[in-house]
Parts: C-alpha cells; structure tokens; sequence
C-alpha cells in the first residue's frame, strides 16, 4: 500500500474542529461581511495571521491563531457557511464520514444563543451533505474554561438534538490551567442520557488526565492521548476499557506536545495494541489535510501499512453513529483498504 495513494482512499476522521476547519478566503469573506477590519484582503498575506508557521512553540502559540479570527464566526451566515464547507473539503478529501465538533458557547452571543448555533451548524451540514455526498455528523464540545453551567447546557443541547445530525459531547480547551473536576456533573448527565463522550485529555498535560477522562467522565474516546505512553497502567486501562485515541500527527508537532514526526508515539501506542485512529484535528489553522495526516503517520511516525489500514477500520468501528451508518462506512473501508492490501500483498 502505496502512502501517495492514500488520496484517493476513503478516509474517516472523528477529530476535527469545526472552527479550526475554515478556508482562508472564508474568514476574510466573513470578516469583510461583519465590517471587521483586515491586516489585508489578499489570501496569500493573511494566511500567516490564520495559519501556523515554524514559530509556533506551543499550544498556546497555535490557540493565538482562533484568537485573530473568532469573532468573524459569532453569525449565523457564518456558521451555516463554514459547515457546509467542512463537507466540500472532505468530499474533496474522499472523507466519507466525518465527525467535526465545536463549542456553542464559544460562538453564542446575546442575540445569537447556543440553540440558534447548534441549529445554524445543523442546517449547513443537512445543506453540505445533500450537496457533496459526505456523511457528517456533530459533536458537541464542552469547554474547560467556561463555566460549568454552560457545560450543562451544552448536555442538554446534545441531548435534544441526538438523532438529528448530534452523535456525542466532548470536553476541550487547556487541560493544564483549566481542572475537570467541576464539569464532572454535565459528564454524569452525558452518562444518564447514553450520550457518547470523548475527551481531550493526554494532549499537553500528563496520561493522569487521561484516566480522570475515563474513570471519571465516562469516555469513549479520547482526543489525543498521547501521553498514555508514559504510563504502563493507563495503557491498561485503555485496553481493558477498548478506549479508541483519536490521533493527530501535525498539531501534536506544531504545538511541540511531541518534539517530531518521528519522537511521536503514534506507532508505540499501536504496537502496544491500543486502539489508535488518525484524525486532522484543525486543519485550516495546520494548513493540511486527512490525506497529509495519513501519509505522515507511515511516511514519517512509523506505522506498517498494516497498521495504517486498521487504524481506518478502527476509526469506522468507534464513530458515534447509528449501526446501519457505521456498518455502510465499514463496507467501504473494507473493500478499498484491506482489498488494495491484499493486491498489493
């Protein structure tokens, strides 16, 4: 299995942010349309002020880049625009489902209530989905430095909109600065409505949080993880509990969480026989793609083809979708990924 055909392989991805997703052209349309002012109006230079480069040093250095054009999102143009776009760019990526999350809370305003957001982000998905033939579904973030309160809401928001384009909520934001402890309660509601959870845990703080996302808040899954290697226990958690690390190679890189390609622990997790999938967690601000995010992690973290292919079909198995979806994107995983293993075998 050749890596520079993975472009034309059909991909899941069950980690990427809806807001970390957006075209360049995008944000300035829409920073254009709210009468925000612009460092520049050409694509190529505003790029720099969106994107990534060599400098960034950390997560925080990668954060500074939402911090330029949040507001730009606050609408409800905005938000059915960048979701129907988020299907345009997957299909083009021969993603066949997709699993994008966002924090509601984090685009409401006073005139644009979480509901309203949740609603407008559904409508251009059902829109993006007719329209380019991708499967998407969307989780519902939590976030750790708002207040609990809003994490309750944001339950409760998943709860009415489960089965209706909602598959799950997460918990995101700084893991260090921000304890979980006092969102536990929106997570044991999570639980009492059957309501599938995944994590962010294990990205920049240590495989402790990891366990606490697990034990603690019932995940399913959990965003990064990284960090379990450190630990032999935690590593048996995940195993014990079939828990499923939703990977992702560049951001891990270009927030220096791990130090290269090569140093990250992508294949030890794998040959440690836990269940690892690749995802493209904000690949606007990365400036990349699924397929980009495929090939590195055999070109460059290390893993077999082998692997690579069961790190897709692992990714199908552990989606937050209904069975007859998730057994429709199995079937396709099957026939193009083990098949063209065996041709190539």
């Amino acid at each position: 299995m050749n890596p520079a055909n993975f472009k034309t392989l059909p991909k899941v991805d069950l980690h990427r942010h809806l807001d970390g997703s957006v075209r360049v052209a995008t944000l300035r349309d829409l920073a254009v349309a709210g009468g925000f002012p612009l460092p520049s109006r050409s694509v190529r230079r505003l790029a720099p002020h969106c994107q990534v480069g060599r400098d960034c040093r950390s997560l925080a250095d990668f954060l500074q880049k939402f911090f330029f054009f949040y507001d730009f999102l606050k609408s409800p143009w905005a938000v059915e625009r960048i979701a129907c776009e988020i299907c345009e760019d997957a299909a083009a990526d021969n993603v066949v489902y997709l699993e994008t999350r966002f924090a509601p809370v984090l685009q409401a305003t006073r005139e644009f209530p979480m509901e309203d957001v949740v609603e407008c982000a559904l409508r251009g998905i059902r829109r993006g989905q007719k329209k380019f033939g991708v499967t998407v579904r969307l989780i519902l973030c939590c976030y750790r430095s708002e207040s609990p309160a809003s994490s309750i809401r944001t339950v409760e928001l998943a709860r009415r909109y489960m089965g209706r384009g909602v598959v799950g909520v997460d918990f995101a934001g700084d893991e260090i600065r921000h304890p979980a402890r006092p969102h536990y309660p929106a997570f044991r509601l999570a639980q009492k409505y059957d309501i599938p959870v995944t994590i962010h845990a294990g990205e920049a703080a240590g495989p402790d949080r990891v366990r606490e996302a697990i034990e603690r808040m019932g995940a399913r899954r959990i965003g990064h993880g990284i960090h379990s290697v450190e630990d032999r226990r935690v590593l048996d958690l995940l195993r014990k509990h079939d828990i499923t690390l939703e990977i992702c190679p560049t951001s891990n890189v270009q927030t220096h969480v791990a130090k290269s390609y090569r140093a990250h622990p992508l294949k030890r997790l794998a040959d440690a026989g836990i269940a690892v999938t690749v995802n493209s967690d904000d690949p606007g601000v990365s400036n990349i793609t699924l397929t980009h995010e495929y090939r590195m992690a055999v070109r460059r973290c290390g893993l077999t083809a082998a692997q690579m292919a069961t790190a897709v079909r692992r990714a199908a198995d552990a989606a937050f979708c209904d069975d007859s979806t998730r057994t429709r994107i199995r079937r396709i995983i099957d026939r193009n990924w083990f098949s063209s293993r065996r041709r190539a075998a």
